[in-house]
């Protein structure tokens, strides 16, 4: 897996261009990012009855939640 490479797009791929210096990293920003792309799968997944249940479902954070007090606004 190593010799993969890896694609960011989006908004955030011009933020992530000067940080991430990795030989396998792509970046586009011409590309938009859109919900658009996922029908075909979707709609391959539910006409093959695959369903998850998103009860059980935690999400891929890059960086880690820290949950802290609220801070004061004054």
């Amino acid at each position: 897996m190593a010799d993969r490479k890896i694609l960011f797009v989006g908004p955030g791929a011009e933020k992530c261009k000067g940080l991430i210096a990795h030989p396998n990293a792509r970046f586009n920003t011409d590309l938009k990012v859109s919900a658009k792309g996922m029908i075909r799968l979707s709609a391959e997944k539910f006409a093959a009855n695959d369903f998850v249940d998103v009860a059980y479902f935690e999400p891929f954070y890059l960086k880690d939640f820290v949950a802290g007090k609220k801070k004061s606004l004054l």
